[in-house]
């Protein structure tokens, strides 16, 4: 109340002082009022103390939980909803777009825009909620929360999946599959994973005393299967109290030929480092030829012969050609390669960062000493004016520097040469040497598989399979800066014409309903994704909330005095009425 007060005070005091001399004229004194009238309404406006709202609504928020848990198996979301309408205005958190159920119940936000507007707030959900911890207690306390639980029945959830997403025709398959069972389930489950009808794998998992258990299923590839095939990983048996949970999609590409062969023309250490290493990091089908005789070669995974012309005819159509020992006979073999010839130069050798280049993030901040030597180096000279030195050895940490890792693009297309042996020690050492050893593989891997010419796909799916609830994520991969790229979908509800807008850091998404997608992007380039059925909300989790009247007495929300037009028009009428009293007796 003072700065009312205080603005009241002021207005008389400034008229008193104004008329203070002629206040024994009648004219004079309706003059003066008529100035603490209008000077008053406009120091109220400007201070703006504003005023108890009486007629605001003070009918209740209702926070409706519209997550996946409340339409899974047993969720009571019609129930809730006319729960919600009985009890107040209805505004719905949890969603993954309007009416569509979200698949992470997150109340925080709406939560504190809700309280933020005065009225009295009322939470419907079944009380598992995501990051209930993040919520301040004052600000549940002055909340009313109202509980519809879901029954807990028996049940086994497929809570992971794990699998390549590429493989070369003939190849062994093998999938993780991680699983959840409720109190009262069975401690064994069958899981078939099939290609359409086709059943790939079968396999049982245990649980034994435990809640959780893994199972891995592995067999080769059968013969004539090729291209994208979408697998269906599934519980197999009487149903449970959750369908929907028992079922996981994964899509798998399955190629004629490997995009990264690997060739030990002498096998070694070095190269079963090489093979291993790619294999982690590389997202293509790989495939190893050692050579233990001369023209005599076996697969490096299971030491299966293979004929001469069919490891020719693999290092031809590789999209990278690695090869360690002897690699005269494979300078301009496959679309990219690296190489990586025997050393001649023995000695400890030092290897540390060489200069700018597609593997300078491997060495960033790393000390030559904290990395075991290599055996030998083989010298090399780079062109500078063509490619890049990655990493440089000195002999005995003295010396002129030799360039061990180099990389150059010419009309054979990319390559990459490594120059130095005994490499191997660094990710048998563990810690630094092995990130080390890891980033440079896999950022030399990238640069090599990366098309010199750009690729025409300016935006790419981050994952294949989105579960259900999540918006699918999208990665720009064109040229220069994000721009707002139209893209069609083909999915099952029919097609659709959407945009995707990139934020700083190049990501976009859009909210799709359960199916399969195929994408075409303005420009060129298209590709396809899935949203599967299953949703992390579909599996019970603690109930984070407990039922209670909301405490907190809510004061009436205020409003501004400048929404009042009738007290600008005082402000208006004061001061000319005692501008033409002002007039009238003669004065300016």
């Amino acid at each position: 109340m003072l700065p009312p007060v205080l603005a009241v005070g002021l207005a008389i005091a400034v008229a008193w002082w104004s008329w203070r001399d002629r206040l024994d004229v009648g004219l004079a004194r309706w003059a003066a009022l008529a100035r603490a009238v209008g000077l008053g309404a406009l120091l109220l406006l400007l201070v703006d103390p504003g005023v108890a709202n009486h007629r605001a609504d003070t009918r209740p928020v209702v926070l409706l939980d519209n997550s996946i848990s409340m339409h899974a198996a047993g969720g009571r979301a019609v129930e809730a909803a006319r729960l919600a309408a009985s009890l107040g205005d209805t505004t719905s958190f949890g969603e993954l777009s309007g009416g569509e159920p979200g698949g992470r119940s997150d109340l925080l936000d709406a939560l504190g825009g809700a309280v933020a507007g005065g009225r009295p707030v009322i939470v419907v959900s079944d009380g598992e909620i995501a990051d209930a911890a993040t919520i301040p207690q004052d600000l549940i306390a002055e909340t009313t929360v109202r509980l519809l639980p879901r029954p807990r029945g028996s049940d086994i959830a497929l809570t992971d999946v794990r699998a390549p997403v590429r493989l070369t025709a003939g190849d062994t398959l093998t999938i993780d599959v991680e699983a959840l069972r409720s109190t009262g389930a069975p401690d064994t489950a069958t899981i078939a994973v099939r290609d359409s009808s086709t059943l790939l794998l079968q396999g049982v998992v245990r649980f034994g005393a435990a809640s959780a258990a893994h199972l891995t299923l592995s067999a080769r590839l059968p013969h004539g299967l090729q291209g994208e095939r979408w697998l269906r990983i599934e519980r197999v048996g009487a149903p449970d109290a959750e369908p929907a949970d028992d079922v996981r999609w994964w899509r798998l590409i399955v190629t004629a030929t490997p995009g990264v062969v690997v060739l030990a023309e002498t096998p070694d250490w070095d190269s079963r480092a090489l093979y291993r290493t790619l294999k982690d990091v590389a997202e293509v089908p790989i495939r190893g030829y050692t050579q233990l005789q001369r023209g005599q070669w076996r697969r490096m995974d299971d030491l299966q012969a293979v004929a001469p012309y069919e490891v020719t005819a693999a290092a031809r159509s590789a999209d990278l050609l690695a090869v360690r020992g002897d690699v005269t006979a494979w300078r301009a073999t496959g679309k990219a390669r690296l190489l990586w010839p025997p050393a001649t130069q023995p000695g400890d050798w030092y290897v540390g960062a060489g200069g700018m280049s597609p593997v300078a993030d491997a060495f960033a901040g790393v000390e030559p000493d904290s990395l075991p030597p290599a055996a030998a180096v083989r010298a090399v000279t780079a062109d500078s004016s063509r490619g890049w030195v990655g990493a440089v050895a000195r002999l005995a940490r003295r010396g002129t520097p030799l360039p061990v890792v180099s990389g150059r693009e010419d009309r054979a297309g990319r390559t990459v040469t490594i120059s130095a042996d005994g490499l191997f020690r660094w990710p048998f050492h563990g810690g630094v040497a092995d990130q080390v050893w890891r980033t440079m593989i896999a950022d030399a891997a990238t640069w090599l598989l990366a098309s010199p010419s750009g690729d025409s796909l300016r935006a790419r799916p981050i994952t294949p399979v989105t579960q259900r609830g999540r918006r699918v994520e999208f990665r720009w991969s064109g040229s220069g800066p994000p721009v707002p790229l139209p893209i069609q979908l083909d999915g099952p509800r029919g097609s659709r014409t959407d945009t995707l807008r990139f934020d700083g850091a190049g990501d976009a998404s859009l909210a799709l309903g359960v199916g399969r997608y195929r994408y075409t992007l303005a420009g060129g380039g298209s590709g396809t994704f899935g949203v599967e059925p299953f949703a992390d909300e579909l599996v019970p989790a603690p109930i984070t909330l407990v039922e209670h009247t909301g405490s907190a007495t809510r004061a009436l929300p205020r409003r501004s005095l400048r929404e009042l037009l009738w007290l600008f028009g005082i402000a208006i009428v004061g001061v000319g009425t005692e501008w033409m009293l002002r007039r009238r007796m003669g004065l300016r």
